[in-house]
């Protein structure tokens, strides 16, 4: 069976949109039609429900679909593995990231892979950890770089990096004197969030998820974007948490206090337990290695 006809589906299944499918796979979108249906065909299965909104995937499909996530996976090992026996290492990787990670490490890690490997191609999305995860367990990233917060058997970690959460005030803010504040005295003031969180998988968002029901926030504004929570904090409209990675990326005024007690996150690598990387990810995860140790003295 075509692996075009499996990507398409799955394509559509990601992105929502035979429209968006097609922008994304370089199709038309009567090509990405025509492939749905003739898997359809082959298949003797409904996969797709059209309406006026849009177009989802029928029980049949979602069910099928990891299977299918399973086909792309053994036929890029294939390829990979080919590339490998030509003298070549090339293929396609699917990496998730926190943003902080993103931010900080993977453009250097990114220049180093391209010089080395211009063949092999990275596919990246930033995430939070609960949503990573999921996207790992079902085939849809070969990797996540994200927080290590338990031993899964789903998964093997390898842990890269202590991150310090700290407290992030205006310059101008009475607590801006202090070398450390409690989490209960950050919470008598406007608190600035960055995540709405993932509610179908309980988790309330970044850093409420560090902050694991100790204390209260008064949450004033919410946000998903770093540099969009330190310019609100640059013009006194609250105080936040952040971790020392993220904070490495932003040019802000804003004032690091250490937590007391003091609050740590640890993050790694994660990927599939038991499954053997692709070649490309062998060389990213090198790559990435590397980059640690220079950059943390390891």
């Amino acid at each position: 069976m075509d692996n075009r006809k499996y990507e398409a589906l799955i394509t559509v299944a990601e992105t929502g949109s035979i429209t968006r499918a097609a922008g994304q796979m370089g199709y038309t979108q009567s090509g990405i039609t025509q492939m749905i249906k003739g898997l359809e065909s082959e298949l003797g299965l409904t996969l797709l429900t059209r309406t006026n909104r849009g177009v989802s995937l029928t029980n049949a499909a979602r069910e099928l679909l990891p299977l299918m996530r399973e086909e792309q996976r053994a036929d890029e090992r294939i390829r990979q593995h080919c590339a490998v026996l030509t003298g070549k290492t090339a293929g396609k990787i699917n990496i998730g990231c926190l943003s902080s990670v993103s931010e900080s490490w993977m453009p250097s890690v990114l220049e180093t892979l391209a010089s080395r490997y211009p063949g092999i191609k990275v596919s990246t999305l930033e995430h939070e950890t609960p949503m990573l995860l999921e996207l790992l367990a079902d085939g849809r990233l070969d990797m996540a770089l994200c927080e290590i917060t338990q031993k899964e058997a789903a998964f093997d970690t390898v842990k890269l990096h202590t991150d310090e959460i700290i407290a992030i005030v205006p310059k101008e803010h009475e607590l801006a004197g202090r070398d450390s504040v409690t989490l209960r005295e950050l919470s008598e003031y406007p608190f600035i969030t960055y995540s709405f969180g993932e509610t179908s998988l309980g988790y309330p968002g970044w850093p409420e998820a560090i902050v694991k029901r100790k204390v209260r926030l008064n949450i004033a504004y919410s946000c998903k974007d770093n540099l969009t929570v330190m310019k609100m904090i640059d013009h006194n409209l609250g105080v936040s948490l952040a971790s020392q990675l993220i904070m490495q990326n932003y040019n802000t005024s804003a004032v690091r206090l250490h937590l007391d007690p003091p609050i740590y996150r640890s993050i790694g690598i994660v990927k599939r337990a038991l499954e053997k990387d692709l070649p490309a990810a062998s060389a990213f995860t090198t790559c990435l290695l590397e980059y640690i140790k220079a950059e943390y003295n390891r």
